[in-house]
């Protein structure tokens, strides 16, 4: 009997291999040291990431991807934190995994981070 894989959003999950691949192509894409980005996870990466974490969705860089199982987003947290030595953005628990760096441009400007940003 095979298991049902949960669903979530668009009905779409991502393998471990997928996330990293879109992540670190999302890195390269808006620049930066693996360093200077955060990852995450949760089992609600929208509660997480603007509530939680108060990133702005208008200003600040972000990212989320559900994946197969919590398991397979414990992968991708590990080699992320392990590997890349990416800040963790929390204690790495939850089937949605999610990456953000804050207050890169605005109009093409660089903006400096915000009062409290570490």
């Amino acid at each position: 009997m095979r298991a049902s894989i949960p669903f979530t959003g668009d009905g779409m999950v991502f393998s471990p291999q997928q996330v990293k691949f879109e992540f670190l192509s999302y890195i390269k894409e808006f620049g930066g040291k693996p360093a200077e980005w955060c990852v995450g996870c949760a089992d609600d990466a929208a509660l997480a990431l603007f509530d939680r974490h108060g990133v702005d969705p208008a200003r600040d860089i972000w990212l989320w991807k559900p994946t197969l199982s919590k398991a397979a987003a414990r992968i991708v947290f590990r080699y992320l934190t392990e590997q890349l030595h990416m800040p963790a953005a929390d204690e790495g628990a939850g089937r949605c995994i999610y990456l953000f760096r804050r207050g890169l441009v605005e109009n093409g400007v660089p903006m400096p981070a915000r009062p409290g940003d570490a």
